[in-house]
């Protein structure tokens, strides 16, 4: 009851008399949490923002390692192709001196 002293508020050009201090006092109090929770959602939507680009950029990467690892398959599988191609005695060319 020690807080009920009438105040007066002047924001600019507004004034406002004989405001109780108490309601001066809760509603600082509700602005600072909206602004604090202002901030708190930026800051969320931000961090949320980071994470989907780099679990796009981690997708992205899984996608071009598997290609990779597809593509060293085929050459090896080419590669032992090859070598079972010129290993074979039937295939390999024999050239006489003339």
């Amino acid at each position: 009851m020690q807080n009920i002293s009438p105040v007066t508020i002047r924001l600019n050009e507004y004034v406002w008399d004989d405001v109780p201090l108490y309601l001066v006092i809760v509603g600082s109090l509700f602005v600072g949490l909206f602004m604090a929770w202002i901030l708190y959602f930026a800051r969320s939507v931000s961090s949320t923002l980071t994470i989907y680009g780099k679990d796009r950029a981690m997708k992205k990467a899984k996608h071009t390692v598997a290609d990779l690892e597809q593509r060293v398959h085929e050459l090896e599988a080419e590669k032992a192709r090859l070598k079972t191609t010129l290993s074979s005695p039937s295939k390999i060319p024999h050239h006489t001196l003339s």
